[in-house]
């Protein structure tokens, strides 16, 4: 009986959603995606970094391709360990003023930075990776998108990792507006605002053979706990909806 119900169930599917589907099965996706600064920077820092002493933070990581990594020094902060950078991105860059002119006190629960991953279809990713020349302009090209959506200045971190299932690059960004105030709110926006920058990094790595996957967006706020979680599970299943450009 139950094989009889699936067989009626699939004799009822559209034809043209039928075909639509199996096309986007086949299909390679950009992957990026951002979650705002409510953890610890240092816990971050140390997956990015692959600090050792702190192994539990990459634990998927492979020890014997560790060397394949690249950490690419966009300005003199991503030298620094990252909750370094961010506090001396922010002196540096920060100049909100109050009623009376004085430097304005930034809250302390302010958002201060964004962490960004950019990666794809593991498949078509490997691709990518084999190819030297691919290799460098993929990388290339995402370090010119995140310098076009928040300023060099503001990137401490811009990490291409390699250790692990799929290659992706991780990013942090302090969220710094062009007149020296803080504010996630106005960097990152809301969810038509995200949509919109996830279509332009789409059409940034459209050439490398990644798509626009099925929109969903919205930046989200999680423990340390289930950051190095979902880390993981995007290594294992970065197509995933929630992972896809």
């Amino acid at each position: 009986p139950r094989v009889s119900n699936l067989v009626l169930f699939c004799t009822r599917l559209d034809p043209e959603k039928s075909k639509h589907y199996r096309q986007r099965k086949h299909m390679s996706y950009a992957v990026y995606h951002s979650e705002k600064g409510s953890i610890s920077s240092g816990g971050i820092g140390n997956h990015i970094d692959r600090t050792p002493g702190a192994e539990h933070t990459y634990e998927h990581a492979d020890p014997e391709r560790r060397h394949l990594n690249e950490h690419i020094a966009v300005n003199e902060h991503c030298a620094k360990p990252l909750h370094v950078a961010i506090s001396d991105r922010i002196k540096e860059g920060y100049s909100a003023k109050n009623k009376a002119g004085e430097l304005k006190a930034i809250r302390s629960d302010a958002v201060k930075y964004t962490a960004h991953i950019f990666s794809g279809s593991p498949e078509q990713m490997k691709k990518i990776e084999d190819d030297p020349q691919a290799r460098k302009a993929w990388i290339n090209a995402n370090l010119e998108f995140a310098k076009k959506e928040f300023g060099d200045k503001n990137i401490v971190r811009f990490s291409v990792h390699r250790d692990e299932k799929t290659m992706h690059i991780h990013a942090v960004t302090v969220n710094l507006t062009e007149d020296g105030r803080l504010s996630a709110k106005e960097i990152i926006g809301n969810p038509k605002k995200m949509s919109e920058r996830q279509d332009r990094y789409a059409a940034q790595v459209k050439s490398f053979g990644l798509e626009r996957g099925e929109k969903f967006t919205g930046v989200k706020h999680e423990n340390a706990k289930d950051y190095y979680s979902r880390i993981n599970k995007a290594q294992e299943s970065i197509t995933e909806n929630d992972f896809k450009a």
